[in-house]
């Protein structure tokens, strides 16, 4: 993997909305120096991460994910942990540590994996047990007012106002620090929290999100750290004021 000028960088994967048909859902990774963090896992994992590698000029894939932070359940955030918990137990023999909060690791397996990654078949189909999401993963929980670590970077983090329950964060690394919105309405509080960071990424979008309009209206000093993700496919990223996290792109912090 290609040496990162700073120590904590990121490599943003997909920048777009459930809905896009021009971008990649909204994930990306963390490089703290050239350890990977993947944020979120939307389908398709493997090929998002083929091409925005190939764009960014540094060697990753599906071998390099052993760490993901997970912020909720929606699908354009997780439906790509059938695929990464499939390749891990088949062919990698290794299992990824999933961070989330207790809400998401209490309904993952139940609500979500176990239809298509609960039985053990043999060559002829013929099932010869069950398996659990231990099988696949290792899940490690972030609570919110403590600080976490994963791999010599702290992370705190906090919950958001969104339909299911879902956590934003940030994370410090070396003496520098990123955040990171996740789904969210329009919350001050919650940009606060964000805003003593470095650098931070924010979703704009609407219907339960925030709207950029919101965004304009913050104060420069913040706006200045800020870059935005979750956008729909009809927000103009060249008239932006606030710059989009753009796929494929490596961002130093």
């Amino acid at each position: 993997m290609k040496k990162q000028s700073s120590p904590l960088s990121f490599l943003v994967l997909g920048m777009g909305d459930l809905y896009s048909r021009l971008y990649y859902h909204t994930h990306f990774i963390i490089f703290l120096d050239d350890v990977p963090i993947l944020v979120d896992c939307p389908d398709p994992l493997p090929k998002a991460l083929y091409e925005s590698s190939r764009k960014a000029k540094i060697a990753i894939s599906m071998d390099d994910i052993n760490h993901i932070i997970l912020t909720h359940l929606h699908g354009d955030h997780s439906n790509g942990l059938e695929s990464l918990g499939f390749y891990n137990y088949y062919i990698r023999k290794h299992k990824p540590v999933i961070y989330t909060i207790p809400e998401v690791r209490d309904a993952i397996w139940e609500n979500k994996l176990k239809a298509s990654m609960g039985h053990k078949t043999n060559s002829d189909f013929e099932e010869v047990g069950n398996l659990q999401l231990s099988d696949y993963f290792r899940v490690k929980i972030l609570e919110p007012g403590k600080t976490h670590t994963i791999r010599g970077m702290k992370i705190a983090i906090r919950y958001t106002n969104h339909f299911i329950p879902c956590f934003g964060f940030k994370v410090y690394y070396q003496g520098r620090s990123l955040g990171y919105s996740s789904d969210t309405s329009f919350d001050r509080e919650h940009i606060q929290f964000l805003s003593d960071c470095d650098l931070f990424l924010h979703e704009t979008n609407k219907g339960g999100h925030t709207p950029y309009e919101k965004l304009l209206d913050l104060p420069r000093e913040i706006k200045q750290k800020m870059m935005l993700v979750h956008i729909p496919d009809t927000f103009d990223i060249v008239k932006s004021e606030i710059p989009v996290a753009l796929e494929g792109r490596l961002y130093c912090v």
